[in-house]
């Protein structure tokens, strides 16, 4: 298995388990969506999975607790990209290309294969013509490429999206859910999100319901829509009016 977890629990200090019993493995290039609405615990799961936070219970990635890689080891295996884009840019006044490369260069990689990195993530997502341009005038949905951009150039082996298509308008939605359908097969990909979305059905067949502090699945599509769940959770955003 590539992450295994085992009666996974988390409470913050002096608070409720947002969540407990969670087991759950992904193997190397599944996909899974967690669905939950706000306050659900979703983004907070995200988080552990990814190895950010500490849990109760076994969670491991290829047979190692996160904490036993280093911190390079650690970044090259995981990437996570959270609700507000902005949040993950460096605030140095990077030009695009600059802040893609700026995980690459922290790995110390040869300058020639950052570049050829930062070349092949800009270029996967329709980036190329703005690599001069300062990434705090970029549009909302420019950013969020942008951010996803620097997440591949570590070439992950788990990519975590945390609601990517927060606060895009329909033409960016588009062209991103488009951009993730064409993910490498052999990347595992979480997405997290408030519910069942259109633009999940070809990327993601397998979903985990986190409500009321309970969890449910992975199900499948037949087998989500065959449930009983709350309607909060089913309700599809279509990608354009």
């Amino acid at each position: 298995m590539t992450l295994d977890a085992s009666n996974l629990e988390f409470a913050w200090p002096g608070g409720t388990p947002l969540f407990q019993g969670l087991d759950l493995c992904l193997d190397r290039g599944e996909r899974l969506a967690i669905l939950g609405g706000n306050g659900s615990g979703k983004s907070t799961l995200g988080r552990c999975l990814a190895g950010f936070l500490p849990v109760q219970g076994r969670l491991a990635w290829r047979g190692r607790p996160w904490s036993a890689l280093s911190r390079a080891d650690h970044a090259a295996a995981v990437q996570y990209v959270g609700q507000r884009p902005h949040l993950h840019l460096s605030g140095r006044g990077f030009t695009l290309r600059e802040e893609v490369a700026f995980g690459p260069e922290n790995l110390g990689l040869p300058s020639a294969q950052i570049r050829a990195r930062v070349d092949e993530a800009m270029a996967f997502l329709g980036l190329s013509h703005l690599a001069g341009r300062d990434c705090h005038r970029l549009s909302g949905g420019e950013t969020q490429r942008a951010v996803l951009a620097g997440a591949l150039a570590m070439r992950p082996e788990l990519l975590i999206l945390d609601e990517p298509m927060t606060d895009l308008d329909a033409e960016s939605r588009d062209g991103l859910a488009a951009h993730l359908r064409e993910l490498p097969w052999s990347m595992t990909v979480i997405v997290l999100d408030l519910g069942y979305q259109d633009w999940m059905e070809d990327l993601v067949p397998r979903h985990l319901l986190l409500d009321a502090g309970q969890v449910q699945g992975p199900f499948d599509n037949a087998e989500l829509f065959s449930r009983p769940l709350p309607e909060r959770l089913l309700r599809p955003a279509r990608l354009s009016p």
